[in-house]
Parts: C-alpha cells; structure tokens; sequence
C-alpha cells in the first residue's frame, strides 16, 4: 500500500521488488510530460533520505541521472567529436587512438565513470610508469578531458581532476632522452660524409638540415610546393598513418600553425633543381617512404661520419645483490636532430625566437623558447658578455 512521505512523492513497498521505493517528479521533460524519478533502499527511512538528498540536488542543479557510460566510451566520444569537428588533424587523430589503446587495457576503462573514485583513479595512473613521460602526458590528458566531457554533459556532477592533488600525475621511471642538435664539427662532419656517400635519400638529409622541415613534412613535397625563383618551400602537408599503421598522406601539417612558407638557402639551389617531376618529389617504386627508412640511412651515415651514439653508464643489480655496472646506448641520433640543428645554428646567428617560431611551424612562442632553452641562455650569455666588455672598454677611458 503507497504511503505518502511528508508530501514529498510517494513511498511504498514493492513486494516484487522486495525494496522500499520512492517515487516523485521534478518538473517536465522537454516534450512536456511529467520527469518521474524513482529511488529504492532496504528500508523507508533510507529511501526518504535518499529523495530528500535527490530533491536538494535538483534544486541546487547538481542532480545527475545514472548512467553506465563507461571511462573507455567517453574517450572514444571525446577524440570523435574532436576530429569530426575538425578541431585536430589525421595524426593528432591517430596518436590519440593509440593513447586509447593504452587506457583501454586499465581496470577502470569499462567502469562506469560515475563509480569511478579518486583512489581508483590514482592507483590505475600508478601502473603507466613504464611508459614515457611524453605517453604518459598524453593518457594523463584523454582521461582528464573524459572527465570534463562527463561534466559538461552533466553524467557527472564533480570533476575530481580539478580538485587540486586529488590526482596525482605520475612520473615514468624511464630517463627521458633529450633530442640533441649536432655540434658545428658533427655537423660539418656529416655534411662532409654526406657528400661523398651515395645514400638514396641524401638530398632529404640536406633539405632537413638548411630548412628545420620535419621529416615527413619533406616526404609530402610536391614539385608545386617548390619556389625556385623566390627561393621558397609551402609546407602544406605532412606523412602520416592510419588506422591500420599504413603511411599516408595528412590532410595538413602537424598542427595547423604548421602550414607555412619558408626561405631556403642558396646552398640548396642545386638539390631542388634535381626535380623536375610532377606530384610528390620522394617516392620509392610508387609509395611514399617511411620516415623510420630515413632514419636508419641517417644512423647509418653519422656512424660512418664519426659521430657516436652516446653510451650511458648505469648500475643494476645482480642475482646476488651485488651492483654492476652496464652500458646503454641510447636512441638519441634520430633525423629530429637535423631540424634541432638547424635551430640551433639559427639561434647562435642571432635570429629571434619568434622568426624562428615561424620558420619551425611551433602552435606559440613558448614551444621554441622551452624546445632551445638551453640554446637561448648560452646565446643570451655571449650577448652580455659583448655588453661587459664594451662597458669596460667605457670604463677604461675614464682613467
């Protein structure tokens, strides 16, 4: 028999449910008909206070409706409507997809986000320090923006990632590796190397090191994006790859900042003179080269130069406790070195940042300065020291 709970809904037992159940209505839906909601609980005191915290919440605008819209899903939904509405490109689309595979394999990624909590939360990003900082950012960020995605579409009436050290961040255990520019006596080494070697992809080596392209930005070159007369290179479009990992075509550049033209030097003149050909300039057999082919060439040639890869020093422990001592070669000479030494020349030439910024495609200002820290403090270095030294030579002829 229903039974009326202080005039707030109707509060009944449900012999088929065998649970008290309180039923009211909270203004209309938008076709007009009455929004009905229901709550159950063991006893009719637990199901008054539960209405009487649902009704509080309406009020107050912070009533959610359940749902079972899991972590996973929101993610998917968000990197979805972010590429379908144009806001990011193929391979923006296409990291985010990986970064979704990873969260895919976490405990909480087919739990509904509602019933994820803050320890939940932080114990799961506990088990990505394996992976590297970089990775780790980019998971970090697709679960925050599931969880502002959740908010605004009101599946959730809290987000505890901005509820300052409610989540914590973790760090890889992995050393980050910092891409390195060449030293002018690598750089004239290479070039040197480069010179008198017959390496199939040479001229993409000698574009990368006078431009500061990205490598696949160059792969994407058409003979229209040539400039000889002006000596200029529109930047239009980078490599990418798909779903499936095959090497395509992106619609644009990396970012949309990446659309760009640049000057080239005079010392490149002979290089692009070479193509006469219609459509892609770097092709092999009818496909377009994969950037990890250039970069094995590339180790290829700094190792015939003379420039090291760089041996890390590190201790382990044996079966015995005891710590030795093994070397680590790292990854560091990769074809983005080129482009960091072009940057680098650039700088010690005296050119700005913000030029600079142009010249690399960087989406602000503060990409380049954080990228060549290092390279801007040591130029800012010798610039004072031009200063003191003139001051001093002003002191000097006061006495």
């Amino acid at each position: 028999m229903a039974k009326r709970g202080n005039g707030e809904g109707t509060i009944y037992y449900s012999e088929k449910l065998n649970k008290w159940v309180g039923q009211f209505t909270s203004g209309r839906k938008p076709d007009g008909s009455l929004n009905r909601k229901s709550v159950y609980g063991n006893t009719r005191k637990e199901v008054k206070e539960k209405m009487t915290k649902t009704l509080a919440d309406i009020q107050n605008k912070t009533f959610v409706e359940k749902s079972d819209i899991t972590l996973i899903e929101l993610v998917e939904k968000y990197i979805n409507q972010l590429y379908n509405s144009n806001k990011i490109k193929d391979v923006t689309y296409k990291r985010h997809l990986d970064t979704k595979k990873i969260i895919a394999r976490l405990d909480i990624s087919n739990r509904p986000i509602q019933k994820i909590t803050i320890s939940e939360l932080n114990n799961n990003l506990s088990k990505i320090t394996n992976y590297s900082n970089s990775i780790i950012e980019k998971v970090y960020g697709l679960i925050e923006q599931a969880f502002n995605f959740a908010l605004l579409d009101n599946i959730i009436n809290s987000n505890p990632f901005t509820i300052r050290g409610a989540i914590i961040k973790p760090k890889s255990v992995k050393e980050t590796k910092k891409i390195e520019a060449l030293t002018i006596e690598e750089q004239n080494a290479f070039l040197n190397e480069l010179s008198k070697c017959n390496d199939t992809y040479k001229d993409i080596f000698y574009i990368a090191i006078y431009t500061g392209m990205r490598i696949g930005e160059i792969l994407a070159l058409k003979d229209e994006d040539i400039d000889i007369k002006n000596k200029t290179i529109s930047i239009k479009r980078t490599l990418t790859k798909d779903e499936n990992d095959k090497i395509i075509v992106g619609k644009t550049t990396k970012t949309y900042v990446g659309t760009r033209q640049i000057p080239f030097f005079d010392v490149l003149l002979p290089v692009v003179n070479k193509y006469t050909i219609k459509g892609f300039l770097f092709k092999n057999n009818g496909n377009f080269i994969n950037p990890s082919t250039i970069n094995t060439h590339f180790k290829k040639i700094c190792k015939d130069a003379g420039i090291k890869i760089k041996i890390i020093q590190k201790s382990k422990k044996n079966r015995k406790g005891q710590d030795t001592i093994i070397n680590l070669k790292t990854s560091n000479v990769n074809t983005h070195m080129l482009r960091h030494t072009f940057a680098t020349r650039c700088i010690e030439a005296g050119i700005s940042a913000v030029v600079l910024q142009k010249i690399l495609g960087h989406k602000d200002i503060e990409t380049t300065l954080n990228t060549y820290t290092s390279v801007f403090n040591k130029f800012k270095e010798d610039e004072l020291k031009k200063a003191e030294e003139y001051f001093t030579r002003i002191n000097n002829q006061l006495h």
